[in-house]
């Protein structure tokens, strides 16, 4: 089995050799509901996030910007109905992928076992809804929990230094995100590796409890965290080379058709790369 990076990304390489176009199709129905639900956002304009930089950006050309004026702003843009609804079909794409994603990652199982599978795979974990959900959830809220210390040490430092009615400077303000933005990402990213291979186990046999999904993966991954990280970093140029066709696409056939090539480029990663961690997964898996 592989034990490098590039011996990961064979793995992967060779599982899908042949099975592009079915690997192409799970992905996009994995990312299906969210991809429509940002196209309809942008189309009906009810991203409240773009709402507000335009607010803004109105304002500053105006020369009325001021906390008033961008809290009316903000509140005109809440009362708006379709913000809530496309609020509520986020929600509702957020709820469906984890249990598509479970299927994808059993095909991703199967393929790098040698096994064949249809698309239909992906729909496989349907019936372990709520669980897939639960340990999407959990997860995410044991990284949040890693992630705290990080967010009290950035508050405690400002807090302590306005206490001393301390006149913050920009470059002192500056260095204390940074503290506490490494504080945060460096624990996150560490809890969030350790946690990577619970929903491959779920997806393998998903009978099993949430906890005991993300024990084992804990337990797996115990010196082993290095090694999957160098896996994700591996993955950087990739997408900086997507990012680079993305941008050519852009200037010479314009917006369409970079849109389109981008989110092709982006499914063919994304599902590269989870074949990769699969292919980690049962690395790990058989070392006991």
């Amino acid at each position: 089995m592989p034990v490098t990076s590039s011996a990961f990304r064979a793995a992967a390489r060779k599982a899908l050799q042949n099975h592009w176009q079915t690997a192409l199709l799970i992905a996009l129905i994995v990312n299906l509901p969210t991809l429509l639900v940002q196209a309809i956002t942008s189309f009906t304009g009810n991203d409240p996030f773009a709402r507000l930089e335009a607010a803004v950006i109105s304002l500053s050309r105006d020369g009325t910007l001021s906390e008033a004026a961008l809290q009316s702003a903000a509140e005109q843009i809440l009362h708006t109905p379709g913000i809530w609804i496309m609020a509520g079909f986020s929600v509702l794409a957020w709820l469906i992928t984890p249990c598509l994603t479970l299927g994808m990652n059993h095909w991703i199982l199967d393929r790098l076992r040698g096994k064949e599978g249809a698309v239909t795979v992906v729909f496989s974990r349907a019936r372990f809804f709520l669980k897939a959900i639960g340990l999407r959830l959990f997860t995410s809220l044991l990284v949040l929990l890693w992630m705290l210390p990080g967010m009290a040490v950035t508050f405690g430092l400002t807090a302590l230094l306005s206490a001393q009615d301390a006149v913050l400077s920009d470059r002192t303000f500056s260095f204390i995100m940074l503290i506490g933005t490494f504080a945060m990402l460096v624990p996150g990213i560490m809890a969030a590796l350790r946690y990577a291979l619970a929903v491959y186990f779920m997806a393998d046999l998903p009978e099993k409890g949430i906890r005991t999904c993300v024990r084992e993966s804990v337990s797996r991954m115990k010196g082993h965290v290095g090694m999957l990280f160098s896996l994700y970093l591996s993955f950087i140029l990739w997408y900086l080379l997507e990012m680079l066709i993305a941008s050519l696409t852009l200037s010479f056939f314009g917006a369409v058709a970079s849109l389109m090539i981008q989110m092709l480029c982006s499914l063919a990663l994304g599902v590269y790369l989870e074949t990769a961690v699969g292919a980690f997964h049962e690395y790990i898996t058989g070392l006991s």
